[in-house]
């Protein structure tokens, strides 16, 4: 593939991805935004930090076994 064609793709799951846009592509899968929420977290010391929320980027890829011909 064009490298260009790349930097041009990847810029555009991006930006919908940033929307919170749902980006799907037939043949590979799905891009998503997940929220996380703040949440606490026990260290293995007995530290219990607090975890800011974030939104994290989740790929679920296509189930191949429903595309065979």
């Amino acid at each position: 593939m064009n490298n260009k064609f790349i930097k041009a793709f990847r810029e555009v799951v991006r930006e919908e991805v940033v929307k919170k846009n749902k980006v799907q592509i037939e043949g590979l899968g799905r891009f998503e935004i997940q929220h996380n929420k703040q949440h606490q977290k026990k260290m293995e010391n007995g530290q219990v930090l607090m975890m800011p929320p974030e939104d994290v980027v989740i790929f679920t890829p296509e189930n191949q076994d429903n595309n065979e011909d």
